[in-house]
């Protein structure tokens, strides 16, 4: 192979994937479940495993050249080589719970960035896709970010509180909470997906990892939103992610901000 696939190539193999994801995840749900847990204390079951190895499987059959970079097995393949990221659970802990927010999240980066990425909830029977600089769809219809110019205006969905106030970011949210208008707590992939559908307006994660945020991030900005860590970077390999219409971004952050010393 010469170079990578077009990103409008690589995003009909991660719907592959996908699909391939889906017939193992959806049969399972509400089953009875073998649970571990793993050293950081998250669940993992046997079909996580079977998941990230179908799909690694998959992509190095077809592209041996490629890296995956997964949650369960880590990182295979050169370092500089097009790299496909996969959270083959995302949501686990709802799987095993019987909560049909969970999902599959599929990327690919190429030279460092993600240029392609699906999300596939099959329990929600709803599935969301993504390409660099656009455009983004669910389940095969455009979508686009809120047009909400004001916080007062504003729904804003986080992820789980405790990892805010153990990173010193606890009075952020409750500043964030007062200056907006409506607040839930989706969690995982789904907060995201909400705001690139333009069903919430801002996201805020406090702790999670390249993995839980690679396929999301395509998604958002392909809606034409705007997806950073928590310090402002526009990246999904910070350990934490904001993401947002665009136009309330730099005031969440500002209020998210940690107290000083």
């Amino acid at each position: 192979m010469h170079g990578p696939p077009e990103a409008a190539a690589l995003l009909a193999i991660c719907q592959e994937l996908a699909d391939a994801a889906d017939a193992l995840t959806l049969p399972a749900f509400r089953q009875q479940l073998e649970v571990r847990t793993k050293a950081d204390g998250t669940w993992v079951t046997s079909v996580d495993e079977a998941v990230e190895r179908t799909l690694r499987s998959m992509i190095l059959d077809r592209f041996p050249g490629h890296a995956v970079l997964g949650e369960e097995d880590g990182r295979q393949g050169p370092p500089d080589a097009p790299t496909w990221i996969l959270d083959p659970i995302d949501g686990t802990t709802n799987f095993v719970k019987g909560n049909p927010v969970f999902a599959t999240l599929i990327a690919v980066q190429v030279d460092g960035q993600e240029v392609a990425g699906v999300v596939s909830a099959p329990a929600l029977a709803t599935r969301w896709d993504g390409l660099a600089g656009g455009p983004a769809h669910q389940d095969g219809r455009p979508i686009r970010v809120s047009q909400v110019a004001a916080l007062g205006e504003a729904e804003v969905a986080f992820g789980g509180l405790d990892h805010f106030t153990g990173s010193g970011r606890g009075d952020g949210v409750i500043r964030l909470v007062e200056a907006t208008r409506r607040q839930r707590g989706y969690g995982d992939f789904w907060n995201h997906c909400l705001v690139a559908a333009g069903s919430t307006d801002v996201a805020a994660e406090a702790a999670v990892s390249l993995w839980d945020l690679a396929a999301v991030k395509v998604v958002v900005e392909a809606a034409g939103g705007r997806f950073t860590d928590l310090s402002g970077q526009r990246t999904a390999d910070g350990g934490s992610a904001l993401s947002s219409n665009g136009r309330l971004h730099d005031e969440a952050l500002a209020l998210l901000a940690p107290a000083g010393p």
